[in-house]
């Protein structure tokens, strides 16, 4: 009897000695049981690889994700505003230069002026040019030169409006020398046509020629 009775102890002790060695411990009285064994429930720690993401850091993402792409967005507004403004500066520059050195060879050119008539600003330039008639008029935005009763030919681009011309010839007269000088001056607002409001640009074309 005492030799079955240190057998049971010996195989107690040998079970809780293995669950010392366990990972993770949790131990409940087994019911019913004549010696109140306890039994071992094992819990693996959870691994880090298998870690979802909460609904917190995926707000945070998205609240992330949302700024750079506003800031992105804002530098390529930026980008194509500034790359329209002097795409429209540089068309209304060179259109004015254009016109301003066309009108001026054929005035220096020209041996006599049928409009508009001294002290009355007109719409348009009427010359006299190696024995051929210059018309300037504006039709439709465009600047326009014609050559005797030919087609006339568009002095500016379909980017650019013109706003009405105005044409005003001025005359000088000196007493000492009996002679008589005759200039045209020349006033235009050119502006770039654009279905964006970020492309406007407009500038004017100011100039006084002599033609004799």
């Amino acid at each position: 009897m005492e030799n079955k009775r240190q057998n049971i102890e010996y195989r107690i002790l040998n079970i809780e000695s293995k669950m010392k060695d366990s990972v993770f411990l949790e131990f409940n009285p087994i019911p019913h049981s004549p010696f109140n064994i306890q039994h071992s429930t094992f819990h693996l720690p959870h691994s880090p690889r298998t870690r979802g993401i909460s609904l917190l850091e995926l707000l945070i993402y998205i609240a992330l994700l949302s700024g750079l792409m506003v800031i992105v967005s804002d530098a390529f507004i930026m980008l194509s505003k500034g790359r329209g403004q002097a795409e429209a500066r540089s068309e209304i520059n060179s259109a004015i230069r254009f016109a301003g050195e066309i009108i001026k060879q054929d005035v220096k050119n020209a041996t006599a002026v049928s409009a508009p008539l001294l002290g009355v600003p007109g719409s348009t330039l009427t010359l006299t040019v190696s024995g051929d008639t210059i018309l300037y008029d504006m039709s439709g935005g465009t600047l326009r030169r014609k050559v005797n009763a030919g087609t006339p030919e568009a002095v500016t681009g379909s980017y650019v409006t013109v706003d009405v011309p105005t044409f005003t010839r001025i005359e000088n007269h000196n007493s000492i020398l009996n002679a008589t000088t005759t200039a045209i001056q020349v006033a235009m607002t050119m502006r770039y046509n654009a279905e964006s409001g970020d492309w406007t640009y407009e500038d004017s074309l100011r100039t006084t020629v002599t033609f004799r």
